[in-house]
């Protein structure tokens, strides 16, 4: 197990909907153009595959954004900074924020513990979305199981911390198929729950486009030994 520093700034006084994510994340690409951690894109190189180090939100109804790593900083900026956003074309001043910087447990455990997506799940891409789609319903939870735990990988990855036994994190749980509508295309999402022994903080997200503000991860309370 691991700890781990993340960042989130709120603007308490903005309500937008889940929906406004996308515009939340272009509003500060705009604003930071030539920071590549609010967008991702390089100069060079093009996008930048690594797991996202600032992450758009929407939590309890507020604009948010989730830093960690080299991120931490730069948010620390935004939240001095940003007093205006503009979503939908509209400015919309703000004269409340809230800046909390948390520590938290993260990585294998020996306890199993019950989380739920609180926003649609992205697990496939093209590729295994094929697969999938010609799957019987056991054979669909198995490879969803699978990419978890790969996506459990991934945002270690990104967290530079290395899962002492891949083999010993298991996963179990419980998908809803959910279509969202993405850039105006159909795109195959789930909502769900899942247990795993693995430690999460919440408001991190799994799977694909988690700094858009998919897959954002909740613990439940109970706990599975």
């Amino acid at each position: 197990m691991n700890k781990i520093r993340y960042l989130i700034v709120r603007w308490t006084d903005v309500r937008l909907e889940p929906r406004d994510i996308p515009k939340l994340r272009g509003f500060f690409a705009h604003k930071y153009p030539s920071l590549p951690l609010f967008h991702n894109h390089l100069p060079d190189e093009g996008y930048d595959y690594k797991a996202p180090r600032i992450q758009y939100r929407v939590i309890e109804r507020h604009p948010a954004l989730v830093a960690f790593g080299e991120g931490i900083e730069l948010v620390k900026q935004a939240f001095l900074e940003v007093d205006e956003l503009v979503i939908n074309g509209r400015a919309i001043t703000s004269n409340e924020r809230e800046i909390s910087l948390r520590e938290a447990d993260f990585g294998q455990c020996a306890a199993y513990h019950h989380y739920y997506f609180s926003s649609p799940w992205m697990a496939l891409n093209k590729d295994n979305y094929r697969i999938y789609r010609d799957l019987d319903d056991f054979q669909r939870k198995q490879l969803l199981k699978r990419i978890l735990k790969s996506n459990l990988k991934t945002i270690s990855k990104g967290f530079e911390y290395t899962i002492p036994n891949l083999d010993d994190i298991h996963t179990d749980g419980w998908f809803q198929p959910l279509k969202v509508n993405y850039h105006n295309q159909p795109m195959q999402c789930f909502s769900g729950e899942f247990t795993t022994n693995f430690l999460i903080p919440d408001h991190l997200g799994l799977g694909g486009k988690v700094s858009r503000g998919f897959g954002v991860v909740k613990m439940k309370k109970e706990e599975y030994h």
